[in-house]
């Protein structure tokens, strides 16, 4: 039954990246923008298409009913694109007529591909157990669905979502958080094959299906594709198909082109706040090409309408379009200082970056020693390959476009984020640019350096392909229905433990108020509940709740009649709960000891920890 419902999501996932592509070939037609090379028109089709889906969800939130109106958004999509299907469906006929024609090597990758892929699908189709996905990335999509659209400064990094966030609340729409990790791994699919696409312009032969499964079997690829459950790679997706689309400025209709190429740079901006810098980058890649105002008003009109509604959101609801990294200098009487600190601190926004840091994050070489882990290798293809680049580099639109994404993109990140996983929009097409160059060793005819070459490119996808097995295991039993939900989440979730008491103690008090939790992995709690961690949430600033009033005149405003603690309060705020604790004015009604990850996940290691729920005497 298990594997059943994993292949039906995969199912309703292709459905919808056909619909979306439709959307996308009508709008391309009606701007009579037709790209010759059919996997890169199928590409632009998809990107455009689920953009404008998007923006249609972003506006549906603003409905009474946020579940209905994202069913109304998805019918009309429907109806839209229905008059497509029948070209969409003959084009995709002759992409895949043409891989079923390849050469025999062609054809073994290309399999080895769709294995890969296959594998990557099913675990995506494991219950979800992603750390920040469990905190917001599918917790606050569900809350909307739950609760309405409304700011939520106790969960204060659901102002972090982006539009691709909105992916996930259609799945979650549908009753499916399989659906959403689906649409995820969509993202990834789309993102491989527009890789595939950008080497396929430089060299001919079996170079492009190699550079998909080196992003494919990339470990922090791996991750996003399959457990992660952050919208990323979208990002990634809509950044290499606009390297694609800009590099063709002289063969597209000017302001169809500029449009286009403005939608997906709107795209990556409006998914994360460091796709601005990606966005910026491919503006100047996009000026330089076409050097026309005209052009740039068409190319800004583009991303504004694609990518400014998370931006407007914010800047409604707080003051500040990129809350809350601007709230000092825009509403400094507003700003909750302890958790900003967190924030910058757990972003890398304060780190110092020196050059020599840079240089690293440029080549996809930097070590993020604070966030250290499986999810965090890029690999080492780009550095080693890197020196190769001298061979491919040609003075044309091209190559032009891709340094110019590339190399500003990776510098700005460095300079802002000393996490290396923010890398990975740009990740593609840095393979792509480095394997280009690997593959014009035989044009130079230095065949000892291409020998060593092809034996490091397949040494990284043995080692790839073993951590694709390794980690997805598990999530693959749970897919397959080897081993039930409840085991899965058991052995994999973090603090699920925690979760589940919480939830059969207060099962039917739902109308009896809220329950502050200070754990931070909420997306299985099924009761009303306050996230009061102070270094996570913009509510519970440490310097305004230092006396046991300050706490009671939260619980009666927010409606919260129980607390729990597990095992022990944060150290900011600990002391006056303590207070109220010794006063009665928090009494334990319920407490059991539960057992959790300590450290990292993947060491499997566990500790013992006490959990108590108190009740607010009024």
């Amino acid at each position: 039954m298990a594997l059943a419902v994993s292949l039906a999501a995969l199912v309703a996932v292709t459905l919808f990246a056909f619909i979306a592509t439709a959307l996308g070939h009508r709008l391309l037609r009606l701007c009579s923008c037709e790209i010759a090379f059919l996997p890169e028109h199928l590409l632009c089709s998809a990107a455009l298409g689920v953009i404008c889906t998007e923006v249609c969800l972003f506006l549906s939130l603003l409905s009474g009913n946020v579940r209905i109106g994202v069913v109304v958004v998805i019918v009309v999509i429907f109806l839209l694109a229905f008059s497509e299907f029948k070209a969409v469906s003959r084009k995709l006929t002759q992409v895949v007529s043409s891989i079923l024609n390849g050469s025999r090597l062609d054809k073994t990758l290309a399999s080895l591909t769709g294995l890969v892929l296959l594998v990557g699908g099913l675990a995506a189709m494991a219950p979800l157990t992603g750390s920040d996905a469990l905190h917001y990335h599918f917790t606050t999509p569900l809350l909307i669905l739950k609760l309405g659209f409304h700011p939520d400064f106790f969960l204060s990094h659901s102002f972090f979502c982006g539009q691709s966030h909105l992916l996930i609340l259609l799945g979650l729409a549908f009753g499916s958080s399989q659906f959403a990790m689906g649409l995820i791994f969509l993202g990834g699919f789309l993102t491989a094959a527009a890789c595939a696409c950008l080497v396929n312009r430089w060299t001919s032969g079996s170079w492009k299906w190699i550079a998909a499964l080196v992003f494919l079997l990339t470990p922090v690829v791996i991750w996003q594709i399959s457990a992660a459950g952050a919208p990323d790679l979208w990002m990634a997706f809509f950044a290499t198909t606009g390297v694609l689309v800009i590099s063709r400025a002289k063969e597209l209709p000017r302001s169809a082109h500029a449009v286009l190429a403005g939608a997906l740079a709107g795209g990556i901006a409006g998914t994360k706040y460091t796709g601005c810098i990606i966005a910026a980058s491919i503006a100047v890649a996009f000026f330089w090409e076409v050097r026309s105002a005209i052009g740039g008003l068409f190319f800004l009109s583009g991303s504004l309408g694609a990518g400014i509604w998370p931006y407007a959101r914010n800047f409604v609801w707080t003051g500040d379009p990129m809350f809350p990294f601007m709230t000092r200098w825009l509403t400094p009487d507003r700003v909750n200082a302890y958790a900003l600190a967190s924030y910058r601190a757990d972003t890398g926004a304060g780190a110092h970056n020196n050059p020599w840091m840079l240089l690293k994050f440029l080549f996809f070489a930097g070590i993020d020693s604070q966030h250290l882990g499986f999810w965090q290798f890029l690999g080492p293809i780009v550095i080693a390959f890197a020196p190769l680049l001298i061979f491919a580099v040609r003075r044309d639109g091209m190559w032009r476009t891709v340094l110019l994404v590339w190399v500003p993109s990776a510098l700005g990140i460095g300079w802002t984020s000393g996490m290396t996983r923010f890398l990975l929009p740009i990740l593609p097409i840095a393979l792509a640019a480095v394997l280009a160059g690997a593959a014009h060793l035989s044009v130079v005819g230095w065949r000892a350096a291409r020998l060593v070459s092809l034996a490091t490119i397949v040494s990284f996808l043995l080692f790839g392909a073993a951590g694709l097995f390794y980690y997805d295991r598990p999530a693959l039993a749970a897919a397959t229905g080897l081993i039930s939900r409840e085991d899965y989440l058991q052995a994999r979730a973090p603090e699920y433990e925690k979760v589940r008491f919480i939830n059969e103690v207060l099962a039917g008090k739902e109308s009896e108020g809220k329950t502050l939790v200070f754990l931070r992995h909420v997306y299985y709690l099924r009761v009303p509940f306050v996230y009061g961690d102070p270094g996570a949430s913009w509510a519970i600033d440490p310097a305004q709740l230092q006396t046991a009033e300050g706490w009671r005149r939260l619980f009666r405003e927010q409606g919260i009649r129980w607390v729990v603690r597990a095992p022990e309060y944060p150290a900011e705020i600990a002391s006056p709960l303590l207070e109220l604790e010794a006063e009665g004015q928090l009494e334990p009604i319920a407490e059991t000891t539960v057992h959790d990850f300590q450290g990292m996940r993947i060491s499997g290691n566990r500790q013992s920890l006490p959990l108590v729920i108190l009740e607010v005497k009024r």
